[in-house]
């Protein structure tokens, strides 16, 4: 094959992605000229019409994929979310690249911060549904009431009605943000300037998957061909990524099992990281049916099988796991006040109890949401949250630019690839003496399983469970291959009780 026909949407975003995938082909093949052709589909004509007004399927991809039909073009590159779940016949996604960020992102106005009632454009209906819940906590307003507006138009046109609006927030994905952010073509250099002016009026928050999961494919690219055509499907095999279409093909067949389609109020996130595969479910099926799931499928080799002859569990209540007294450390206040323009990671909800006074120029990033809520709750801005995956699996991120981060914790807490700020000290109490009988432990930090093994060495051979972060990466280093991760304590606490 000497020459390639690569067709999309005419949009920014689309261009980006499709020229993404014709990079990836040429670093295989070379020798193969691509061609880039776009087109208007109907779902780009019809800018007034709210997308869950619109017919249910194809509207942004029906007219692209007439294209390959009449064999315009040799392959098609889509927005994954875009497709609808059940393929006709004729053509079939053939591949995938690495995917972009799942999550979804609020634009928000800074002097609509602390506004009680606020209203945010989308045109989601799962984006409505499970927002609705969230929003009124995570914000540093507490507000009483959120309002959605539905929303149409390319990423550049909704954050100018945005800004020319009276509402206070937009919703969209990260993914199509950072894929704008990240093209340094010249032919949108203009645009791409004027975009980025914009966000001096706006803050930003990364929302997260436990609370808000993702539509079906989100952030993913498909790649559509013919399906006779066996040339193009030798090309693409060797630039598919499995990992990224496991994960997709999973998240449709969940959508699929509700009835499927983007008019849906439900989100489905499938990750696979380090350890195993994280999924999050949630929302309302159109039977009314409520959904919530946030699970982890631990690796073969994370697996605990060893919960059996359970004598006595700790802690059997997380509120009463700690083996230390706090000690804050006054001289951080005055460390923390000086600090801007960089990151701040949160590792406990605890952490700032005294301290409050950050910069609003810095970004914060918290451990999990449980440290979210508390942050929100004195009035800070939180950017986002590694949602209880770990520092490595889910690092903190400015969008805009490079920052220098900092960790907030303790004097004595482990290394970090972060320059620690202690804003407060251990002080040892004395350990409960039934410690040593204890056959099953979950540990909320490495600081009090490496006490209580200074104290009790005979506890290291027995059954050991933590979450999926710092903490397991640390006692794992010196009890390797056996402590088991769990998504949270409760997962663990189930899993004890079935057992019994």
């Amino acid at each position: 094959m000497k020459t390639l026909t690569i067709i999309s949407r005419k949009s920014h975003l689309a261009q980006i992605q499709a020229e993404a995938v014709g990079k990836r082909i040429l670093k295989y093949f070379p020798k193969i000229e691509i061609k880039f052709i776009q087109k208007d589909t109907q779902g780009d004509i019809d800018l007034n019409t709210p997308l869950h007004k619109m017919p249910e399927i194809g509207v942004f991809t029906n007219d692209i994929r007439n294209e390959l039909i009449q064999k315009n073009a040799d392959l098609a590159v889509h927005s994954w979310k875009d497709l609808p779940v059940e393929m006709e016949d004729g053509t079939k996604i053939s591949a995938t690249i690495e995917r972009a960020d799942l999550r979804d992102i609020l634009i928000f106005k800074k002097n609509s911060i602390s506004k009680k009632n606020i209203s945010i454009y989308t045109s989601s209906p799962r984006r409505k549904e499970n927002l609705s819940s969230f929003l009124p906590k995570a914000l540093p307003s507490q507000p009483n009431k959120v309002k959605f507006i539905d929303i149409r138009g390319n990423i550049s046109t909704r954050i100018k009605k945005l800004i020319r609006s009276n509402a206070d927030g937009l919703v969209m994905a990260k993914a199509a943000l950072d894929r704008i952010i990240e093209d340094d073509s010249a032919k949108f250099l203009k645009e791409k300037k004027e975009f980025l002016n914009f966000f001096k009026e706006l803050n930003w928050m990364v929302l997260p998957l436990s609370e808000n999961p993702s539509a079906p494919a989100q952030g993913a690219l498909a790649i559509e061909t013919r399906s006779d055509d066996e040339e193009i499907l030798k090309i693409l095999n060797k630039i598919n990524d499995e990992k990224v279409f496991k994960s997709v093909e999973k998240e449709r067949k969940i959508l699929k099992e509700y009835g499927g389609g983007c008019h849906q109020k439900i989100g489905v996130s499938h990750q696979i990281i380090e350890m195993g595969e994280v999924l999050n479910l949630k929302g309302e099926t159109e039977e009314g049916l409520r959904l919530s799931e946030n699970s982890f499928f631990p690796k073969t080799n994370f697996t605990d099988e060893l919960i059996s002859e359970i004598k006595s569990i700790y802690p059997k209540k997380p509120e009463n796991s700690s083996f230390f007294d706090r000690e804050n450390i006054e001289d951080s206040s005055n460390f923390l006040k000086e600090i801007i323009n960089s990151g701040i990671y949160v590792s406990r909800s605890n952490a700032l109890d005294s301290f409050n006074d950050i910069k609003e120029s810095n970004t914060i990033w918290t451990s999990g949401i449980k440290t979210w809520l508390s942050l929100s709750s004195k009035g800070l801005w939180v950017n986002g949250t590694s949602d209880s995956l770990g520092e490595i699996e889910s690092p903190p991120e400015n969008i805009f630019k490079k920052i220098k981060w900092y960790k907030i914790s303790h004097d004595a807490a482990p290394k970090s690839d972060k320059e620690i700020i202690p804003t407060y000290r251990l002080i040892k109490k004395e350990l409960p003496k039934e410690i040593k009988n204890v056959s099953h432990f979950y540990w909320m930090s490495f600081s009090s399983f490496e006490y209580a093994l200074e104290k009790y060495p005979e506890i290291k051979n027995r059954n050991h469970a933590c979450g999926l972060g710092r903490t397991f990466e640390e006692i794992n280093t010196v009890i390797p291959g056996k402590v088991y991760p769990y998504l949270k304590y409760q997962d663990w606490l189930e899993k004890i009780n079935q057992a019994k």
